[in-house]
């Protein structure tokens, strides 16, 4: 009896509880659609959202835009979950020619390579604005709901500022030194790239020495995902560097010695100055650096057949200090006695058979005879 007693009596609860809370479920029940397994809000009670990835981008990135669903109310506690799979149609009137959808992603993408093409050169950022409706089919009742979005995203493009120690030419075998800043991209996101040397440089200053007649840095940067994209290219002209002049002068004069200037084999001190062009000399102060090679060097006496003689440039004393101050490359001071004291006659002739110049990485390289004076005849006694 007591077993049967206990039952009836749960019978009699679990009939109680059914009654009372049964139309408060079917009720809750009636404000959530299943679907695909989740309970999610109603349709009525939310808005389409496209939420793009990143709401400025440059020029060559792929934009993209995912579509989400939120409660209109805030009251609402849900997040922004993607709704079934609805139709989402495009109002090409009101977007930009290219825009797409993609179903499986449930994003839309926009490919911004041509973002700019037909604008100005001075045209350095656009914005963008496009409108789609989500299309819904209810479960609840088989009907249609729209929902409209739209959003709006900048693309830029990059502006490249060379700095430069010497624009707008670059110098052959010489120190060139070039800054390319991007607005908007950091130092550490840049990777250059140069032809003629086929260098590769993380960050934005190139320093190196250019060969040939031209060259091309280009400028790309690195996305999240590490990949190289490409800013901008610039070309450069290399050219050779700006020949020194060079001179026999008195000891200390600032003129060199004139034809009529009639010159004591054994009083007159003389020296042999390699001045540097002077632009070459500010801008790549050090490339401009030269050493002269060795002397050829004839006198000639009346009735009798010059004579000539070697002189190595090691004879020649070199004045480091004035050289120094004066950023030119003084030989001497000498008497042509010095030289060879066999040196007689009413004319001597020195001929400079090479003059080198050294660049910042301590390279040598011949300067052409053809461009600077490599001959001196003196009047003697």
């Amino acid at each position: 009896m007591a077993t049967s007693g206990g039952s009836s009596i749960l019978r009699l609860r679990l009939n109680f509880m059914t009654a009372i809370y049964l139309p408060i479920l079917l009720y809750a029940m009636s404000t959530y659609e299943l679907e695909q397994g989740s309970l999610v809000i109603s349709e009525r009670n939310l808005e389409a959202v496209a939420v793009p990835a990143q709401s400025t981008l440059f020029a060559g990135d792929l934009f993209e835009a995912s579509v989400l669903f939120r409660p209109i109310s805030d009251g609402l506690q849900a997040g922004a979950e993607s709704l079934s799979d609805p139709d989402i149609i495009i109002n090409t009137d009101a977007s930009p020619e290219g825009l797409i959808y993609d179903k499986s992603s449930k994003k839309f993408y926009f490919e911004t390579d041509t973002a700019f093409e037909g604008e100005p050169d001075d045209v350095f950022e656009k914005q963008f604005s496009f409108q789609a409706t989500a299309v819904i089919r209810s479960i609840v009742d088989n009907e249609i709901i729209r929902k409209p979005m739209e959003q709006t995203f900048k693309v830029r493009r990059p502006f490249v500022n060379v700095i430069s120690n010497a624009p707008p030419r670059l110098v052959t075998n010489s120190q060139n030194d070039l800054s390319f800043l991007v607005t908007g991209i950091p130092d550490s996101d840049i990777v250059l790239r140069e032809s003629s040397r086929n260098l590769r440089v993380q960050g934005s200053r190139l320093s190196w020495a250019p060969i040939g007649e031209s060259t091309t840095v280009s400028i790309f940067r690195l996305t999240d995902t590490g990949e190289e994209r490409l800013v901008d290219r610039r070309n450069f002209r290399v050219v050779p560097p700006p020949p020194p002049r060079v001179i026999i002068r008195k000891y200390q004069a600032s003129n060199s010695i004139q034809s009529s200037d009639i010159i004591n084999i054994n009083d007159d001190m003389l020296e042999i100055v390699i001045q540097p062009d002077p632009s070459f000399s500010q801008d790549y102060p050090n490339d401009a650096n030269y050493r002269i090679g060795n002397l050829s060097l004839s006198y000639y006496q009346t009735g009798r057949p010059p004579q000539t003689i070697s002189i190595p440039a090691s004879a020649l004393p070199f004045d480091r200090q004035r050289s120094t101050s004066t950023r030119q490359f003084i030989y001497g001071p000498f008497r042509l006695s010095q030289l060879n004291n066999q040196i007689r006659g009413n004319e001597v002739r020195i001929e400079i058979e090479r003059v080198d110049r050294i660049n910042f990485q301590g390279a040598q390289e011949r300067v052409s005879n053809d461009l600077f004076q490599d001959f001196f005849s003196l009047r003697t006694r």
